[in-house]
Parts: structure tokens; C-alpha cells; sequence
């Protein structure tokens, strides 16, 4: 079955070799080539289908013969993280994206009509990109030796969402790719003004699913890390996030293009910009470059040169035609109008582009700073500072977008003005309340209300005229998201607790009592007992290893209610050993009560060295208070060779003695083993603490609310578009 993958990825990209050649040959006038261009691609497909059938085959039956099978997955993993195994490793993504690529291409094929020839060559020319790297590294790579059994699916990879979000991203990838054949063909053809609804269609098809994608991973570290939030500015994360930045901005540009006649140049540079986009975070991701600074790239497989290549390819090309057309693209000027909707949506899109090149820029930091001796990368106090004043100005644009007119004029001049006494009565409020006085958070805050009240006013009129509109309904959304991200993470509260096993430890208003450990199959779970503010709950964290043993996930437990979750995440699980009560670990200057004693450390004395130079001695300067009176006493370790001795002191009448058990010279301490009739024989039982972060994260319900609005948006859009398009046949 592994060489039958090998062949069958040879042959797709043969045959996607000759598709491309005769789609370019029927481009050039030579129609009897159309039908044998197709049939080529549709084979290229059927052979992409077969090779991840194959590989998820060879992942359910176990057959650790190929490398990736073994590396990804493992006999006691069910059939739900089988098949996700498929996604768990570079080869199987990039062979997922090759394949999804093809099977778009064929719905492309019957809808693209007058544009199918330019954009199934430029296809095809992208598939041969990613079949060319999976000829240099091929899923079906066999080990030298059978080991008995696999390696694993990764742990943090076990969870629901990661069984759909990589395959919606990947659809969004592939999804991205057909705007840019349009554009290309565009402006090959020089028809510069016909192809916007359709690449519109298909735009809007992957900012819904990329989003989707993006939020399903966020809602994964926020259940499964543990680290206390859903989005940590990861590169890996930001390379996905780029795209649907700049998605964004595409879909208002093509709107604008397609009912204004405005920013075509615009439009055509952002959708290449949005698909170079997409190729630079794969070259990110998967070269290695990133290994030392996100936990979710992937090493480098020594396919660098072929991604170098596809990057620098596209973009040349790219480039070279838009500079070719730029003259000989016919648009109408942005907007000579301060007050119109068309100005302030260009002026949106221009923020939006803005903060996909500054979280460009953040992720890009480790590749930029390996030109210097000390690659680095960026911390997230950069994403805030520059990203949050980008997310108030284009909240303000959406409050006031919405009250003008296309060309010129206010709408309804009573709900701006409603918008702005709402910002300003929110960040009144905030102050004199005390919430908040740092002024990002109070800007975040008024223009985030301000946005949600336009929104929901364009909404509600849209339904008083009959009409569903998804644009305002994601401006709500994004509202509420930016709204519910400001108040859980501005207004955060924290602590850090550490928990000895039984014992009560109040904090924030509750008592928490860290009650027993269980074992659970893949390792324990540890309960915490939590009273306060009218809650009473157990929460359980559990603590989980793979099956080699290695690689703990530490998942936290999430209480939520409906103004805000409480977050415990589990940090360690400490024990301390059975110990004597007479054993001392002392610092300088510290002291220890022993019944009537005191014992205080004070400093070490290093002797010369005796007996003709062979012997080294350290003594202890130990202080020794009883009665009213004070001994000063000193134990030794003494060193002859390789030989340790150590010589005790004895205090108050011989009653007691000091011996020198260790010391422990970076911290400046000792270890003092006291004896005598008056140290208890029982000794010291160990104890377990369990140390947790616990957190409060008001409003986050508002961020997980406002993401479904905006892809119930998106998937509104689709389907009204759908129920056009048959109207119209």
C-alpha cells in the first residue's frame, strides 16, 4: 500500500502537469484540448482522493511499516484520533491540502464559465506546487525497521476540536487560492470589472470557514493548555490569522468594486497579497524556522528550496502582472467625500490592512532577527500596544459607516449621534465606577459600544424593511468580540495558590480545598473543593500522559456562568519527603526552635589545609540559645582524599548534637542533623500541595458570542447568495 501511495501522488501530479499544459493551450485558442484538460484534472483529483483514502488506511490498520504512521498514532487511540492523525503531521496536511485543492477545483470547473481556462491553469499550477514537496517528503516514507507499535498522537491534539479545525483550515487554504486564479486570469485577459462576484462568492466561502477553524483552536487552549486564555500571538497562530485579517478587508473591497466601481487596483492587490499571505505562513510553519519559538511548528523536512521557490514564484508573477495592468485598470476614484460610506469603508479597509502587516511584522521577528547573532521574537505587550489601537479606530469607523450614505449624506442623523453619547457615557460610567482608568481600555471599551449599538440599529432596521443583513450582523458580532476580549482580559483578576492537601486556602472571595487525587486511564485527575459567591462546585484537572509516558498535558477546569468564567489552571503537584524533625535546612542568619532550643545558623569557616596539605575542613559557626544562655558551637565536615568525615559538637551539657549533613554552597545554606533525648522519634510525613493559578474572566461569554454572530454571518451571506444565483438561472 505504500508504494501504491507513492505512485499514486507520481501520477496526480503527471497528470496535473498535463492538465496545466492543456488548459494553457486551450487558453491560447486550441479548444480541442478543454476536454482532455479536464478529464486530466479530475484524474489528478481521483488520484488525491485515493492517497489520503490509502493513508488513513494504513492509520486505522496499524501499519507501523510507514513513518508516518508510526510517528502519529498508536493502537490504543479510538477511530475519531485515528483519522485525526491523518492532520497530525506535515505530509498528511500538505497531501490534505493537495487534495481539498482538487476537489474545489472541480467545483470551479462548471461555475467559473468564461474564466475557466485561465483559472484552472493557474490551479493546477499551485497543486503541482504542493505535489512537488510531497514527492521530496512522502507520507509513505518506510522505516527500516517495524517497531511493534506507534508512537502516538500527540495529547494536546485528543481533544474534539482538533479533530475539525485543521481540515477547515486547509478547505479555507484551498478555498483562498480560487480568488487568485480569477485576479490572475483578470488580468491575463484584461477584464478587470467581471470577475468580482464570483471571486466574492468564494472569499466570503473561506473568511467563514478559516474563522470557524480559527475560533475552534482558540476554544482549544482555552479547555485544553491551561495557560489561562485562547489566544497567546503564537506565529503559527498569527499564520493563520493574517489571512482572515486581510479576507476581511478583501470581501469590503470587492463589495466596494462591485457596487461602486471603486478600488478595483485595490482589490486585485489585496487578494494576492491574501494568497502570498497564506503561502509565506506555510514557508513559517513548516521550515523549521519557528521550532525554537512556537510550540505548534513544524521541524524542518528539508523541503525549504521548494517552498522558497513557490513563494518567490507566485509573488513574482504576481507582481509583474499587476505592474503590467496598472495603468489599464479603469477604476473610479475611492471617494472624493469625506462624509460617505464609500470613503469611511476605505478607510476601514486601510486599518484592517495595517494590522495584518503589524501582526505580519510580530510573527515574521524570528526570521527577520536571524540576520543578527540573537534570533528573537516579539512579546505579547507588542500585539497589544499596536493592535489595540487599530481595533478602536476600526470600531469607531463601523459605529459611524453605518449612518452614511454611499455617496454622500447622513442616513439617519439621530442614531450617530445616539452612537457617540453611547461612548461617551461608557467611558464616563467606567471612571467614575472605578473599573477602569487606563485610557486604551476605556477607548476599547466606549468604541466597542458604540459599534454594537450602529449594528444593532442597521440590523433591526434591515428587519423592519424585510431585509436580513449579514454586514451589520457582523459588525455586532465583532462588537461583542473585541467587547468580551477587552473585559476578560483588561479586567482580569488573579492569583497563585499553593494547596496542601486537606487544608482550606481562601482567595478572591473563595475557599478552595484541594480534596484527593484519582488515577484515571492516562494518568490522574486532582479535585479542588471550591465555595464562594454563591458558587459551590468540584473542580477536577486532569493530569494525562501518552503512552510512553512522556509529555504531561495539564488540562485546567473552566466554571462558567453567565458574566463570567472561573479558570483553575493546575500549575505543578508537589511532595515533600518523609523527613526527621531533627534534620534543619538553614540559610545564613536563619533560625530554627527545636523544643527549648534555638538554633541559629551564622556563617561557614574553611580551614587550611593539614597533615601536609591532604586535608580540608569546613566548619559550621552554629548558635545554639537555651535558659538564657547562648553556645556557640561549630560542627565539621572534614575531607582527606576521597574520603568525608564528619566530626559533631555537642551542646548544653552533652544533652544534644550537631552534625553537618550537607552543604549547599550557591545558596549559602546548610543541613543540620540535630540529635539528642529531646528530638521526637516520629518523623516529619510527607505532604502533597497541589499549586494552581486561579482566575475570574468577566464578559468572556461576549467574545465566544460575538464569533458565532459574525460566521452566522458569513454562512447567511452564502446562503443568500446561493438563493440569488438560483433566482437568476
Amino acid at each position: 500500500m505504500a508504494y501504491l501511495g507513492d505512485y499514486l501522488i507520481f501520477t496526480a501530479a503527471a497528470c496535473s502537469l498535463f492538465s496545466c499544459v492543456a488548459y494553457l493551450l486551450v487558453w491560447r485558442g486550441r479548444d480541442r484540448w478543454l476536454r482532455a484538460a479536464r478529464i486530466f484534472f479530475r484524474v489528478t483529483t481521483g488520484f488525491l482522493v485515493a492517497a489520503t483514502a490509502g493513508l488513513l488506511y494504513l492509520i486505522v490498520t496499524h501499519d507501523f511499516t510507514v513513518s508516518y504512521v508510526y510517528s502519529y498514532s498508536s493502537t490504543d487511540l479510538p477511530l475519531h484520533y485515528l483519522i485525526s492523525a491523518l492532520w497530525g503531521g506535515q505530509e498528511g496536511t500538505l497531501l490534505l491540502w493537495a487534495m481539498l485543492t482538487g476537489v474545489i477545483g472541480l467545483f470551479l470547473i462548471p461555475t467559473a464559465r468564461q474564466f475557466e481556462k485561465g483559472n484552472m491553469f493557474w490551479l493546477n499550477l499551485f497543486m503541482m506546487f504542493i505535489l512537488a514537496i510531497l514527492i521530496k517528503k512522502s507520507p509513505f516514507e518506510l522505516l527500516p525497521v517495524v517497531p511493534t507499535e506507534g508512537a502516538g498522537l500527540n495529547p494536546l491534539l485528543q481533544n474534539f476540536w482538533m479533530t475539525l479545525h485543521p481540515p477547515l483550515m486547509f478547505v479555507a487554504y484551498a478555498a483562498i487560492v480560487v480568488p487568485f486564479c480569477f485576479v490572475m486570469t483578470a488580468l491575463v485577459e484584461r477584464k478587470y470589472d467581471v470577475w468580482a462576484e464570483a471571486a466574492k462568492r468564494w472569499t466570503i466561502f473561506a473568511w467563514t470557514v478559516l474563522g470557524i477553524s480559527i475560533v475552534m483552536g482558540c476554544w482549544w487552549s482555552y479547555e485544553t493548555l491551561g495557560w489561562g486564555g485562547y489566544w497567546g500571538w503564537d506565529p503559527v497562530e498569527n499564520a493563520s490569522l493574517i489571512p482572515w485579517i486581510l479576507l476581511t478587508a478583501q470581501i469590503h473591497t470587492l463589495f466596494v468594486m462591485q457596487h461602486r466601481r471603486g478600488l478595483i487596483r485595490f482589490s486585485v492587490v489585496m487578494v494576492c497579497l491574501t494568497f502570498l499571505s497564506v503561502l509565506y505562513g506555510t514557508f513559517l510553519t513548516r521550515s523549521g524556522v519557528l521550532g525554537d519559538f512556537s510550540v505548534h511548528s513544524f521541524v524542518d523536512l528539508g523541503i525549504n528550496q521548494i517552498l522558497v521557490f513557490g513563494l518567490i514564484l507566485f509573488m513574482a508573477v504576481s507582481a509583474v502582472l499587476v505592474a503590467i495592468r496598472w495603468r489599464d485598470i479603469a477604476t473610479q476614484p475611492w471617494s472624493s467625500k469625506v462624509n460617505s460610506r464609500t470613503y469611511l469603508t476605505g478607510l476601514g479597509i486601510i486599518v484592517l490592512s495595517i494590522g495584518g502587516v503589524l501582526v505580519l511584522l510580530g510573527t515574521s521577528a524570528p526570521l527577520i532577527t536571524r540576520l543578527t547573532e540573537n534570533p528573537s521574537s516579539v512579546d505579547l505587550h507588542y500585539y497589544f500596544v499596536t493592535m489595540a489601537p487599530v481595533a478602536v479606530i476600526l470600531l469607531l469607523l463601523t459605529a459611524g459607516a453605518l449612518f452614511f450614505r454611499w455617496s454622500a449624506g447622513l442616513n439617519r442623523p439621530i442614531w450617530l449621534l445616539v452612537a457617540g453619547i453611547t461612548f461617551v457615557v461608557t467611558v464616563t460610567a467606567l471612571v467614575i465606577t472605578g473599573v477602569t482608568t487606563q485610557i486604551i481600555y476605556l477607548l476599547l471599551f466606549g468604541s466597542a459600544v458604540a459599534a454594537l449599538v450602529s449594528g444593532l440599529v442597521t440590523f433591526a432596521q434591515g428587519l423592519g424593511a424585510g431585509k436580513f443583513r449579514p454586514g451589520p450582523l457582523s459588525h455586532i458580532g465583532l462588537a461583542l468580540m473585541i467587547l468580551g476580549a477587552a473585559a476578560s482580559g483588561g479586567l482580569e483578576t488573579k492569583e497563585t495558590l499553593s494547596l496542601p492537601q486537606g487544608e482550606k486556602v481562601s482567595s478572591m472571595g473563595y475557599d478552595l480545598t484541594f480534596t484527593d487525587i484519582t488515577d484515571s486511564p492516562k494518568g490522574y485527575d486532582c479535585l479542588v473543593d471550591v465555595t464562594g459567591n454563591g458558587d459551590h462546585f468540584v473542580g477536577m484537572m486532569s493530569h494525562e500522559f501518552n503512552w510512553a509516558g512522556q509529555n504531561m498535558m495539564k488540562k485546567p477546569h473552566i466554571q462558567r456562568s453567565l458574566l463570567y468564567d472561573l479558570y483553575l489552571s493546575p500549575l505543578a503537584l508537589e511532595r515533600t519527603e518523609e523527613s526527621s524533625p531533627g534534620d534543619l535546612y538553614l540559610e545564613k542568619n536563619q533560625s530554627a526552635t527545636l523544643d527549648k532550643y534555638q538554633i541559629t545558623f551564622l556563617d561557614f569557616e574553611v580551614g587550611g589545609h593539614e597533615s601536609g596539605g591532604a586535608e580540608m575542613s569546613v566548619a559550621t559557626v552554629v548558635e545554639i540559645s537555651y535558659d538564657g544562655i547562648s553556645e556557640i558551637v561549630r560542627p565539621r565536615l572534614v575531607a582527606l582524599g576521597e574520603d568525608m568525615s564528619r566530626i559533631p559538637a555537642t551542646f548544653d551539657s552533652n544533652r544534644g548534637e550537631l552534625r553537618v549533613v550537607g552543604i549547599h554552597a550557591s545558596d549559602g545554606a546548610v543541613v543540620l542533623e540535630v540529635s539528642g533525648d529531646f528530638v521526637p522519634t516520629e518523623s516529619v510525613k510527607p505532604e502533597t500541595f497541589l499549586v494552581v493559578e486561579l482566575s475570574r474572566k468577566p464578559l468572556i461569554q461576549l467574545f465566544w458570542l460575538g464569533t458565532l454572530l459574525i460566521f452566522a454571518s458569513g454562512i447567511t451571506s452564502l446562503l443568500q447568495k446561493r438563493r440569488t444565483i438560483r433566482t437568476e438561472h
